[in-house]
């Protein structure tokens, strides 16, 4: 990796903003997840399996943020949500930065105390869920009478990642208030030598992300488009 790299597994440490060309090598030498896929962020509305997680060692983050109103705005979010706006922080990336495909790998860039950390994930799932007036679901072929919708998708932690777990990033609109909501729920827990000597960091920063994350994808919402 030229000047500064510290190889760790898989997972890399350098001072510079990886390339392309080096976010493959990671991603190359990645095999497989490196939790259970049953352990998984579909479930988190369940206060039961909320605290199953939680005796699993399983540290659970959310937070949601109403990003606008109506399908208009929800359609303008679901497009920068695919185009991964909501991780474009400055200090964090994602490469590559293709819209989300089940079975997919990417790596999210992370500049903390001013190195860099590339860490290997896979998109385990993408869901696309609408729902429609009752009178229009006999015609469930046509794309008419959507009172609802909720798409999402989440990234599940490779073999070398500092932390094992989800994260799911989620887009939905309200049945009755039409309110655009983008809420980020994850679960984590060390996996990593680093990781588990500096947790406190590592849950600080991960607080750090979900927090600016919200607020940066509110802000781009607010902007007109281009």
């Amino acid at each position: 990796w030229g000047r500064g790299p510290l190889p760790t597994h898989t997972m890399k440490l350098s001072i510079f903003k990886p390339k392309r060309a080096q976010v493959d090598e990671v991603l190359a030498g990645a095999e497989g997840l490196n939790y259970d896929a049953k352990c998984g962020t579909k479930d988190l509305e369940d206060a039961s399996r909320v605290k199953d997680l939680k005796s699993r060692g399983y540290r659970i983050c959310s937070r949601k943020v109403q990003v606008g109103h109506g399908w208009d705005d929800y359609r303008k979010a679901k497009s920068k949500l695919k185009a991964w706006e909501h991780v474009k922080l400055g200090w964090t990336a994602v490469v590559p930065d293709a819209p989300p495909k089940r079975g997919s790998d990417f790596c999210i860039c992370a500049r903390v105390l001013g190195i860099w950390i590339t860490n290997p994930l896979n998109t385990v799932y993408v869901e696309n869920k609408r729902t429609k007036v009752p009178l229009l679901n006999l015609l469930p072929v046509l794309p008419l009478g959507y009172n609802s919708a909720r798409y999402s998708f989440a990234g599940g932690t490779k073999k070398g990642h500092l932390l094992a777990g989800e994260e799911r990033f989620s887009l939905s609109i309200d049945r009755k208030t039409k309110s655009v909501d983008y809420q980020i729920s994850s679960l984590s827990k060390p996996d990593h030598i680093l990781s588990t000597v500096g947790y406190p960091l590592v849950c600080l920063l991960q607080s750090c992300f979900i927090r600016q994350s919200t607020r940066s994808f509110a802000r781009k919402m607010k902007k007109p488009d281009e």
